[in-house]
């Protein structure tokens, strides 16, 4: 009998001894596996015309990478945007139609995946509907990812657009119009969840 309950004993410590390490193994594997957010990254674009050229910025930029599923999502409110002449800024939010659209939205997924165990900066296209004044269009974004610390992403990323896809009037000073071609740029610390 004595020998018995020591086999069962010797097979239930073998038992729990592989069941921590298939749990510390299972951990590591899905620590990585986590949705990231920003509160309070910016978004700026850069628009341009004859002789001048103008920034439109906001740090009110949100968002969430979820590094398991590829899901990408941020919102720029359009009321955060500013160009420095609130005349400016009270046309670009008609021209957007902010009442009606309040927000500048990216959904995506990522084509490629983040290696959390790669020193410096990695670049991941993500490809989602990007939507401005209404009209969504599918684009394909290249993010700049570089794991900052523990638990901490930098993200940064930038593309051009033409605001007539969006169905959006080019601005015009007098005769001179603002270029259709504006350049965006986003950059946010993502914090684990």
């Amino acid at each position: 009998m004595k020998i018995k309950s020591n086999r069962i004993l010797y097979l239930s410590k073998t038992l729990i001894f592989y069941l921590s390490i298939l749990f510390l193994f299972l951990s590591s594997i899905t620590s990585f596996a986590q949705v990231y957010s920003a509160t309070e990254g910016h978004a700026n674009f850069r628009a341009k015309m004859p002789f001048n050229s103008y920034m439109g910025k906001s740090d009110r930029l949100q968002g969430t990478i979820n590094f398991e599923t590829g899901k990408v999502a941020f919102k720029v409110p359009v009321r955060s945007i500013k160009t420095n002449k609130d005349k400016r800024d009270e046309h670009m939010y008609e021209l957007l139609e902010a009442k009606k659209n309040p927000d500048v939205v990216f959904d995506g997924t990522l084509i490629d995946n983040f290696d959390i165990n790669k020193k410096g900066n990695q670049s991941v296209p993500v490809k989602g509907d990007f939507t401005l004044a209404g009209t969504t269009r599918q684009i394909t974004i290249p993010l700049d990812l570089e794991l900052v610390s523990e638990g901490t992403i930098q993200l940064k990323a930038s593309w051009t657009l033409l605001i007539t896809d969006y169905g959006l009037e080019r601005p015009s000073i007098v005769f001179i119009q603002v270029d259709d071609k504006h350049e965006l740029s986003v950059d946010a610390v993502l914090m684990e969840k």
